[in-house]
């Protein structure tokens, strides 16, 4: 059975950021995981380069660090992670387009991945231009006038909750868990002060989080948590 994660936002403002996690030491540094990148070609190339370097900075602190490979826009198969393999470079493939996806209560899904008997998650994350658009006029109240904005300040806002989206989705692969939790990165449901401030400290990684990413990257055998 194919169950789809999503980050979801609430329109509604929220001021609580939790403080970022220190930088690990260098001996306990981790190899970066290769990510292939397909992007729709009417979207903007600075608009995808601020998306991709937010999603890189939320992990940064905990020692995990991305390769971007740029790739035509592929059809993709929904390739799975096996339960006893390890994550290997150029395995996941994330899409930036227009795509809507699986809403769920009437939020707008910024991102999503699909995972297979609730623990193994395919290799694929989708990112969608078209909801984050839809978003930013929606929280005028948050943000102003999106129309009204020059271009480089519609991007910055546009790329920092797209983002935080995928950092989101892709801390679902790396921990092999459609599981949400209370705080941080990792919960369900992000509000549009979160999503677009430049304050970024809400979306921490917990050191246990952080350990078991490093894990996999180190070539580890992937145990699915749930």
């Amino acid at each position: 059975m194919l169950v789809a994660t999503t980050v979801a936002i609430a329109l509604v403002a929220s001021t609580a950021f939790v403080a970022g996690a220190a930088a690990p030491a260098a001996s306990d540094a981790v190899p970066p995981m290769t990510v292939t990148v397909s992007v729709e070609p009417n979207l903007s190339p600075s608009l995808v380069q601020a998306i991709l370097a937010e999603a890189a900075a939320i992990w940064r602190p905990g020692g995990i660090s991305f390769v971007w490979q740029r790739t035509p826009p592929v059809s993709v198969s929904y390739a799975r992670a096996g339960d006893a393999a390890p994550y290997l470079p150029n395995t996941l493939h994330v899409t930036i387009g227009e795509r809507r996806g699986p809403g769920r209560d009437g939020r707008l899904p910024l991102g999503w991945i699909v995972f297979d008997d609730m623990t193994v998650p395919a290799q694929e994350i989708y990112l969608s231009y078209a909801n984050a658009r839809q978003m930013t006029e929606e929280a005028r109240g948050v943000i102003g006038l999106i129309d009204q904005m020059p271009i480089m300040q519609r991007e910055t806002l546009l790329s920092r909750a797209m983002g935080r989206a995928l950092a989101h989705e892709l801390g679902h692969y790396l921990l092999a868990s459609k599981v949400h939790t209370e705080r941080g990165l990792m919960k369900a449901i992000m509000t549009a002060v979160e999503l677009f401030t430049p304050d970024s400290r809400g979306f921490r990684i917990e050191p246990a989080q952080r350990r078991a990413v490093a894990a996999r990257l180190r070539g580890e055998p992937l145990v699915a948590s749930r």
